[in-house]
């Protein structure tokens, strides 16, 4: 039988086999900011609880991914940080034991028994035998070498090394884990869909160009024609910085990537050098998050702002898709 308008209408507009996750999951948000931003009188608070409950299920929760993945990041950057702080301190300490132990000695073999080379090539699958045996010999020959101060330089080096691979192991599984449990069923997304246009339906039909500002289908389907803006520079401490002043338009969608080592935030505003409008969108260190324009919170908003609130300068990129 062939369906009716009503039918049609009724039926799942959603279909996993034509939509992907991802343009679903971006489309998603879209329709929760929309609703949160433009809310009269709460008409919405039940739709957007049963929307955020159901892309938390099945998507997880995006604040929480994104921190993991930051943390996880930020633990790789501190793993790293200690391997090279024992590799500098053992060329800085290699002409001192060979001073003291000559070049080709047994001693000196049982610090370098295959010369300097192999801590110049140092491996995460070699690292923990290096910075142990650079620990037991600092303190069997501590007293030729300076004393008690030179062996717990390297028993704190090898500490700090095993420290931040466990933390970094940790991590890493509570990433995969979160990207793991998430991929359940994506029925109750569809449904809460379905009822989140049933509803705004309900509250403004025949107005349907008031309805489509809550629902941004060429987030689902794309149509090749949205030109995008890419911007990318540094930023000094305690400094804020215009990123995008132009084209700026409520279908637009960003992607804000902080390449820095501290957290960043992104902020609107309606006119030129003006106060936020909205709220701040926070980026953790080395993250990005992809945020449609009404998750900032503002109807007017039409300048991009990157503020640093720390000590330190730190690199940013933002990409805007502007749409139609």
């Amino acid at each position: 039988m062939k369906n009716t308008l009503f039918m049609e209408f009724f039926s799942n507009q959603f279909n996993p086999k034509r939509i992907i996750d991802s343009r679903l999951q971006t489309f998603v948000r879209f329709v929760i900011a929309a609703l949160t931003l433009t809310n009269p009188l709460g008409v919405f608070d039940d739709v957007i609880l049963k929307l955020t409950n159901a892309y938390s299920t099945y998507f997880g929760d995006f604040n929480a991914k994104s921190i993991d993945k930051s943390d996880a990041t930020g633990y790789t950057v501190g793993q790293k940080d200690a391997i090279q702080a024992f590799i500098d301190a053992v060329h800085a300490d290699y002409f001192l034991i060979a001073s003291k132990f000559s070049k080709g000695s047994a001693i000196y073999k049982q610090f370098f028994s295959k010369g300097l080379d192999e801590f110049n090539n140092v491996t995460l699958g070699n690292i923990l035998q290096l910075a142990h045996r650079m620990t037991v010999k600092a303190n069997q020959y501590k007293a030729q070498l300076g004393g008690a101060p030179f062996a717990a330089k390297y028993a704190g080096l090898e500490t700090d090394i095993t420290t931040t691979m466990g933390i970094q192991t940790t991590s890493n599984t509570t990433v995969k884990t979160a990207a793991g449990t998430v991929k359940t069923s994506r029925v109750p997304v569809e449904n809460a869909l379905m009822t989140a246009m049933f509803s705004v339906g309900k509250q403004f039909f025949p107005d349907i160009t008031k309805c489509l500002t809550y629902f941004d289908f060429s987030l689902l389907y794309g149509d090749g024609t949205n030109p995008t803006v890419l911007k990318s520079g540094s930023i000094l401490a305690h400094t804020t910085l215009l990123c995008i002043g132009d084209l700026i338009v409520p279908k637009s969608i960003f992607t804000l990537k902080n390449k820095s080592d501290l957290p960043q935030q992104y902020f609107g505003a309606h006119v030129l050098n003006g106060v936020m409008v909205g709220v701040a969108i926070d980026v953790p260190a080395h993250s990005e998050k992809e945020v449609p324009y009404a998750e900032f919170g503002s109807a007017d908003m039409l300048f991009l702002y990157i503020k640093n609130v720390t000590d330190f300068a730190g690199k940013w990129e933002v990409s805007m898709q502007v749409g139609k």
